[in-house]
């Protein structure tokens, strides 16, 4: 198997990758002041120094420590769908990473019908208003104007903030922090010694701790152990699982069950935070990979980029080729009708504590 990442678009990880081995003391450096500024910002709104700000709706907050894919768009979809299954209506509030014009808040839907495209406002908010189109959903920078904004068009009964654990300046009635439980590793420092956005002592102010990828048969002990150890007091998280549901044929929308191409080879793609956990899911369906191509987070393709993927694919004398759901979005356009390639569609279940999570949702939002 050869995992080929485009050299100019990763030379940015490679550095990291480098300094990390040969000059450590460098990046652990640089994370002191990075520590100590995120830890004294999020006291500030502790104590009341800096303000913070409440909307007249609940608001549920999905959210992480470390940078890179642990699955929260996954859980913002899942925890929408509950909140939607008792009849309330949702409105999802995202950053938009990667879009245009990214100052400008925009409607990506109104719960009724698509309102903007991928470049204009993400690829992660309009994969959730594709997978929940009853939702609206919203970008913007500042999440309390945006959720005004969204006020003064539509009706809702809460919101959810995609990515919202450092969007310190809004009140949240509900913060769930997510953790991959396949990646202790990832809780060894701050940026940019580590990976965490800010220090492990944060979590104790999560109201509820959710470990993500439980289904790879991983030990969950050593990370709620380095977890109790920083916030001070025991934890009982809720744990999900991600399970491949089904392929999509990217340009006709064919649809074939998750174990359809089991014992073939195949190419696969991505410009995802973890495709390191892509790949792990698309071998879960008894595929072989064959070739390998990482893309930086949020990665936009250019009918170039799929030409080398066809390309590639014709080398290696592969027929098959299959990316994520959100990369799908962004290729479609430049996909001929029998192109090959494929998206893997999975879902999450919460496999540990999904009636106390239910509860606290009908708490907030009766």
């Amino acid at each position: 198997m050869n995992t080929t990442p485009p050299s100019l678009a990763v030379s940015p990880e490679r550095l990291w990758r480098w300094l990390h081995r040969r000059c450590p003391w460098i990046l652990r450096g640089c994370a002191v002041p990075y520590g100590a500024i995120a830890g004294w910002r999020r006291t500030a709104y502790q104590r009341g120094w800096l303000p913070q700000l409440r909307l007249p709706k609940p608001v549920i907050s999905v959210g992480n420590m470390t940078v890179g894919g642990t699955g929260k768009t996954p859980l913002v979809m899942w925890v929408a769908a509950r909140l939607h299954e008792r009849g309330k209506r949702v409105a999802i509030l995202s950053r938009g990473y990667g879009r245009q014009r990214s100052g400008v808040n925009r409607l990506v839907s109104n719960g009724l019908s698509l309102k903007g495209d991928w470049r204009s406002v993400g690829d992660e908010a309009m994969l959730m208003a594709h997978k929940c189109p009853w939702a609206i959903v919203a970008v913007g920078t500042d999440r309390y104007r945006l959720g005004q904004w969204v006020l003064d068009q539509a009706s809702c009964d809460c919101f959810l903030l995609d990515d919202g654990f450092q969007h310190l300046s809004l009140y949240r009635d509900l913060d769930l922090l997510l953790f991959d439980a396949t990646d202790v590793e990832g809780l060894n420092g701050v940026v940019p010694a580590g990976r965490m956005r800010e220090p492990l002592c944060a979590a104790k102010l999560a109201t509820t701790i959710v470990f993500s990828r439980t289904e790879r048969n991983v030990s969950v002990a050593s990370l709620q152990n380095r977890i109790e150890q920083s916030v001070g007091k025991s934890i009982v998280p809720l744990h999900l699982e991600t399970e491949p549901e089904i392929f999509t044929h990217i340009a006709t929308g064919e649809t074939q069950q998750a174990w359809a191409f089991k014992d073939s080879s195949c190419l696969i793609f991505s410009g995802i935070g973890n495709p390191a956990s892509f790949r792990s899911t698309v071998v879960s369906c008894g595929l072989t990979v064959g070739e390998e191509v990482r893309y930086p987070d949020h990665f936009a393709y250019s009918e170039k980029d799929v030409e080398a993927i066809r390309v590639k694919m014709g080398r290696s004398g592969l027929a098959l080729a299959i990316t994520t759901e959100k990369d799908a979005l962004k290729i479609k356009e430049h996909l001929k009708r029998d192109d090959p390639l494929w998206s893997l569609d999975v879902q999450v279940r919460m496999t540990q504590g999904e009636d106390e999570l239910r509860e606290q949702l009908h708490a907030i939002c009766p």
